[in-house]
């Protein structure tokens, strides 16, 4: 990335802000803010529904009737 980094900052300019992540494979990933805020959304939607799934299989206790709960609240 040293190799490149007046390349790099011409890409950042043109694009606005980005943020690098750097791994192993592939060696680094840039994503501009909309990208990034997208990402963490979709990972955010990915552990919501991993967390329901998780929930789903807890065992479910006393039921009470919506009717009770809204009359004991009027």
């Amino acid at each position: 990335m040293r190799e490149k980094a007046l390349e790099l900052l011409n890409l950042v300019e043109k694009k606005g802000f980005v943020y690098i992540f750097h791994r192993s494979q592939p060696k680094a990933v840039m994503l501009d803010i909309a990208e990034f805020v997208r990402l963490q959304e979709l990972l955010e939607d990915y552990l919501d529904e991993q967390e329901a799934k998780k929930l789903a299989k807890e065992p479910i206790g006393k039921k009470i009737p919506l009717k009770k709960i809204v009359h004991n609240h009027v």
